[in-house]
């Protein structure tokens, strides 16, 4: 992948081959910065090690069960993304073993939490672990994203063929086979946009239940995707062949309302 700077000049480039130029001027906008987490790095990003938790906050659970740790993030250390907090460190649980709650119903809420701020290290035993490194770098929205249905109402046949650029992109950023562990930007999709559905299950609604169009819109731009965590077989942790967890936050909340998602084949 090349270096952060001279990725707007590349999907410029790409963009500019296929499309005119009033849709390549619509959809470059579209492309948001995103961390792309890989392997090594001195811990801002660390999935497994020692559970962290406020100062006198028990140990979370959801049902009687006790959440899993899955890691942290200082955000302090790491490259400064629009929409990601610029400070204080973050702690991920989950309920993730079977049955797993994919966070689509309301009555899921709970079954992970987030914990950001001062954090301190518990006396429970370390899961292992393995740190990141976060690189910045552009990501694109989804072919199933509400905003590109509005791009391809208004020009007809863009679709198409940005689903054909869109996997090309993929494949620049994520050139190899390691899990797609990513902070912010748009999310490397196995099903559904986040947006929609974060706002059917924290809104008490079925999965199906049917959208407007611009109630698609306004979901997709009130929640962002905060934290994606691949299956990684370092970690053991598996959800889904292949699986995805989610973690997005509504614009202007605290970390602390995070709403999880869980996609998998």
């Amino acid at each position: 992948m090349d270096h952060f700077d001279a990725q707007p000049r590349r999907l410029r480039s790409l963009f500019g081959v296929f499309f005119a130029p009033e849709v390549t001027a619509a959809l470059l906008p579209l492309a948001r910065p995103a961390l792309r987490l890989t392997a090594g790095g001195a811990g801002a990003v660390r999935f497994g090690g020692a559970p962290l938790l406020p100062p006198g906050e028990p140990w979370p659970s959801w049902q009687g069960r006790p959440l899993d740790y899955l890691g942290s993030v200082d955000f302090g250390l790491v490259p400064e993304v629009p929409g990601l907090p610029r400070e204080g460190t973050a702690a991920f649980y989950y309920a993730a073993g079977p049955p797993r709650p994919w966070g689509d119903a309301l009555s899921h809420r709970g079954a992970w939490r987030v914990f950001h701020g001062d954090l301190q290290k518990t006396d429970r035993e370390p899961v292992p672990d393995v740190a990141l490194d976060a690189e910045t770098f552009l990501s694109l929205p989804a072919p199933q994203e509400p905003l590109l249905q509005r791009v391809e109402a208004r020009f007809s046949g863009t679709l198409p063929v940005y689903e054909q650029l869109h996997a090309a992109w993929r494949q620049h950023v994520w050139p190899d086979a390691t899990p797609v562990h990513q902070l912010g930007g748009w999310p490397a999709l196995i099903q559904r946009p986040l947006g929609p559905d974060c706002h059917r299950a924290s809104s008490g609604l079925p999965p199906d239940a049917p959208l407007t169009p611009e109630q698609s819109l306004t979901a997709g731009e009130e929640w962002r995707l905060l934290l994606q965590l691949d299956s990684d077989d370092r970690l053991d942790r598996h959800w889904g062949d292949p699986g995805r967890l989610y973690f997005s936050t509504r614009v202007g909340e605290p970390l602390e309302t995070t709403w999880m998602t869980l996609q998998a084949t």
